[in-house]
């Protein structure tokens, strides 16, 4: 389970939020400030270690039973993911800068081919593939001599749906 995915199924419930604050996931109660979170996770670690919880202190009995069990199901998914799945993949574009900056290319396909590698270029930003980190350091282990050239032409795709 990715963070934004857990995020976004807590803050759906009626009485419980969460937020991310320098890699840890704080969830209190929707009436209450920010400061009284009843569970902490620490978004770096695996297992129930990596959680604090406070139910004495920080928890009412204005929170939902179901959005409790939610919440605590939600943290097991999350626990259960492997550290390096629960972050955003990072995507890029490849731009060949011209002599003309507002005119770059946009790679749009790679093609492999037995005697090298050739690019399909285009000038539309929306015609451009967007290759993910992993992609790219296929490419890079495959065709070593490209790996400077791929590394000038990165530029990171924002991805409003990718963030946390």
């Amino acid at each position: 389970m990715k963070i934004k995915e857990a995020l976004n199924f807590i803050n759906a419930t009626t009485t419980v939020r969460a937020k991310v604050d320098d890699g840890v996931m704080y969830i209190n109660e929707k009436l209450n400030s920010d400061d009284d979170w009843f569970m902490r996770v620490s978004l770096y670690q695996s297992g129930w270690s990596a959680i604090t919880a406070d139910f004495d202190t920080c928890l009412d009995d204005d929170v939902d039973v179901m959005d409790l069990a939610r919440v605590m199901d939600v943290v097991q998914r999350l626990i259960c993911t492997p550290v390096n799945e629960r972050f955003p993949e990072k995507k890029y574009l490849l731009v060949i800068k011209r002599e003309n900056p507002f005119c770059p290319k946009y790679v749009s396909n790679i093609i492999t081919e037995l005697n090298g590698i050739g690019f399909d270029l285009s000038i539309d930003e929306k015609e451009a593939r967007i290759f993910s980190e992993e992609e790219l350091n296929q490419i890079k282990g495959r065709e070593p001599s490209l790996a400077p050239s791929i590394d000038a032409m990165k530029e990171p795709v924002e991805d409003k749906d990718n963030e946390d």
